[in-house]
C-alpha cells in the first residue's frame, strides 16, 4: 500500500492533487495537511511513502518543512510544488536533496507518473536491504 502526504494551504489544490494521485496514480492512500506541523504530525504517525510540498506555506515554507520530514524519514522522497518556474526555488530545492521540482501552473499532470516512478524505485530499494521483509 503507496501513501502520499500532501501538504498545500489550498483545500482545492490539495483535492486535485488527491484525485490525480487516488484515480490516475495507483496510490491507495493521501493524507492532507494544510501546514507544516500539522504535515510533521501526520508524517510521524502515518509514515508516508512519498511528501508532495507546497514551497509556501503560512507556518514553514516548503524548504524547512523538508528538511523537518526528512529528520523523521531520511528516505522519504519529496516533491515541491512552486506557483511558477522559479529557476533558484528549484535549484536550491534540488540542492536540499528534494528529488522534483513541478509548476502547479503546468506541470500536475505529469506528477502522478513521476510519483509512481519514485515509489517504485524506493520499494525496490527497500526489498533489497530488507529481503525478507514484505513491504505490500
Amino acid at each position: 500500500m503507496s501513501t502520499v502526504l500532501i501538504v498545500d494551504n489550498d483545500d482545492s489544490l490539495r483535492a486535485v492533487l488527491r484525485t490525480l494521485l487516488e484515480q490516475g496514480g495507483g496510490f491507495d492512500f493521501c493524507i492532507e495537511a494544510a501546514g507544516g506541523t500539522e504535515a510533521i504530525d501526520k508524517a510521524r504517525l502515518l509514515l508516508p511513502h512519498l511528501a508532495i510540498l507546497n514551497f509556501s506555506l503560512p507556518e514553514m515554507n516548503g524548504m524547512q518543512l523538508a528538511q523537518e520530514l526528512r529528520e523523521i524519514m531520511p528516505r522519504l522522497p519529496i516533491f515541491m510544488l512552486t506557483a511558477d518556474h522559479n529557476l533558484c526555488v528549484e535549484k536550491e530545492a534540488l540542492s536540499l536533496g528534494i528529488d522534483a521540482v513541478f509548476s502547479k501552473l503546468g506541470d500536475l499532470e505529469t506528477l502522478p507518473a513521476n510519483a509512481r516512478a519514485v515509489c517504485e524505485i524506493n520499494r525496490d530499494e527497500h526489498r533489497r536491504d530488507f529481503p525478507h521483509h514484505n513491504t505490500e
